[in-house]
């Protein structure tokens, strides 16, 4: 048995559960052992969201012992928009030589 955790995190909660799987169980095996009450209600486990320690992953891919599922959120704004949108609010004043 390994031991893996699931977790689902927003800007101000987050949830998470431990799981005690098969060696060699996949992320698809450990998200359906995972207790859904345990998460918000209105969350959707997409497989194109799905992430073990920030690296992402396929839902067929191997476990290994302490690994941490990360669902993960669809962004809200491109960072790089978000980037110019700061800027624009606080330009950087030249210097004159």
């Amino acid at each position: 048995m390994i031991a893996i955790e699931i977790v689902y995190a927003e800007p101000d909660r987050v949830w998470r559960q431990e799981l005690q799987l098969p060696a060699g169980a996949s992320v698809q095996q450990a998200l359906s052992a995972m207790d859904p009450g345990l998460f918000p209600p209105n969350l959707k486990v997409l497989p194109e969201f799905l992430a073990v320690y920030g690296r992402m992953v396929r839902v067929n891919e191997p476990l290994h012992a302490n690994d941490r599922i990360e669902l993960l959120r669809p962004l809200i704004r491109d960072p790089k928009d978000t980037r110019r949108l700061r800027a624009a609010d606080n330009p950087v004043k030249k210097s004159k030589r």
